[in-house]
């Protein structure tokens, strides 16, 4: 996930003590979120919101936005990575990680936590803190072992995550010490309901040599500092097989359901296949496989190619889009994505999405912008959030289509003169009731305001003790809430 002058996601988010970036804050709610800089070309966008887990104090968050860069919902302030809607037993659901990055400050890069479920009510239905019997990163070991990168639902209804294990090898392939260290890079599967662990994968145990990786072993290799060979940063379920991804050995690699690796596409000099002439990828994350079959698969990745050795940190960030034939091993790039009028170099994190209008969405990770492209790669949307230094980030970035009805009530907050009403993570309200009065069980309708986004400001008398303000769903659900004016 992360370059080698990076760190942990804990440390990044105490980068910034002073905030140059704008941030917005609400009347109704606790939360500062960042001020979302929103360009359209005026072209068709895919459905849905934009799904964010920004880093950055005062208020990291799980996210959810319009592509107005309005706030739909947020979490409670905390560390979060892959916010994504996803189907569980034949049900859209929300999921996310939370937990802490790596206690030891030397260390960056993964995270210990647990993967969160959620229905459309914002209630979480599932709560998976695996105990993975991993060595302790620190002090001590943590209580949820899952680490960030991934959190993926499979339709078996399991959930496949990853994580990061201190494990003593031998080094001396890499000119390290006989009784080095690493980082075993793992693969667990695990089923939702039941808690158990129904397949699992190690990095070292499946033979991948440590010396095919690019990242210098530097002055890692022991205990306090073991050595990242791998660093997996992705998972996918594609049948009974999963596409995994290893960054600092720039290879994707399909595993079947032993765990025996079936082919690697490799960013350099193809792995396996036959790269497009003129062609490499490297420290890449986030593949995706689509349109498989028994002979072929589209395969897209974020293509970082920034971080040293041996790039020097000016390449232009892509979105590549692969066509691979699994008969011939060769691969045809469809197509790649960037902005030809804004030249950016994600080193570390990202995403790339294909949309369902034939549309591109590109999360720039370490750098706190989203993209949408075009079938033919002209760029659509462009939001910011942040300055370009690092204090601000998204691991991924996805669109998704989402209906949230909150279970929590709505929330109103008056003013002499004014009341401010706002309900977290409701998608369908079209318009709020006033109510006013003297008293709590005496307020009368006064009148209606539409909505105006995620707070919405309403006119009440200079004489109005108490407010109700009365959400309205486009279907007709009505859910209040009332408060004294302050």
């Amino acid at each position: 996930m992360f370059a080698l002058n990076s760190l942990s996601l804990s440390i990044a988010l105490c980068m910034s003590a002073v905030e140059a970036w704008p941030s917005q804050s609400y009347k109704t709610v606790p939360f500062i979120t960042p001020v979302f800089n929103v360009t359209k070309s005026g072209s068709p966008l895919a459905p849905g919101y934009l799904f964010l887990t920004v880093t950055s104090a005062p208020y990291p968050a799980s996210i959810i936005i319009t592509d107005e860069g309005e706030l739909v919902w947020a979490s409670q302030s905390g560390d979060y990575s892959n916010l994504n809607v996803q189907a569980l037993d034949s049900k859209p659901v929300l999921t996310y990680w939370n937990g802490t990055g790596s206690p030891n400050p030397q260390i960056g890069g993964h995270g210990y936590g647990g993967v969160y479920i959620l229905d459309s009510t914002y209630t979480i239905q599932h709560t998976l803190c695996p105990d993975l019997d991993l060595a302790a990163d620190g002090p001590t070991r943590a209580e949820c072992q899952a680490d960030l990168h991934e959190s993926y639902i499979t339709d078996r209804g399991s959930l496949l995550v990853t994580a990061y294990n201190a494990t003593e090898t031998d080094l001396t392939s890499v000119n390290g010490p006989a009784q080095g260290w690493i980082y075993d890079c793992l693969v667990f599967e695990i089923d939702i309901k039941t808690k158990e662990v129904i397949f699992s994968w190690s990095a070292l145990k499946s033979g991948i040599p440590i010396s095919d990786s690019k990242q210098p072993l530097g002055t890692s290799g022991t205990q306090s500092s073991p050595y990242d060979f791998f660093h997996i940063n992705s998972i996918q379920s594609v049948g009974s097989n999963y596409l995994i991804n290893s960054r600092h050995i720039w290879t994707t690699y399909l595993l079947n359901s032993k765990g025996e690796i079936e082919w690697r596409f490799e960013g350099s000099t193809g792995g396996d296949f036959k790269l497009p002439s003129g062609i490499h990828f490297a420290w890449q994350h986030h593949p995706r496989a689509l349109n498989v079959t028994p002979t072929s698969l589209v395969l897209h990745l974020f293509d970082n190619a920034n971080s040293p050795p041996p790039f020097s940190g000016v390449n232009q960030t892509l979105g590549l889009l692969f066509s691979l034939d699994l008969n011939k091993k060769t691969s045809t790039l469809i197509h790649d994505y960037y902005d030809p009028k804004q030249t950016l170099y994600a080193e570390s994190q990202g995403a790339l999405d294909l949309l369902p209008n034939g549309n591109a969405l590109m999360g720039y990770g370490r750098l706190p912008i989203v993209k949408e492209y075009g079938p033919q790669g002209d760029v659509r949307l462009s939001v910011q959030f942040g300055d370009l230094n690092g204090t601000q980030q998204s691991y991924r970035a996805y669109r998704l289509e989402w209906e949230g009805v909150p279970a929590a009530d709505p929330v109103v907050f008056a003013e002499k003169g004014y009341a401010y009403a706002s309900w977290n993570g409701a998608t369908g309200v079209k318009r709020w009731d006033i109510y006013e009065g003297m008293t709590a069980n005496n307020v009368i309708y006064s009148h209606s305001v539409s909505n105006a986004g995620f707070e919405t400001e309403a006119s009440i008398s200079i004489t109005t003790q108490f407010v109700k303000v009365v959400a309205v769903t486009s279907d007709g659900n009505r859910s209040s809430a009332t408060v004294p004016v302050s």
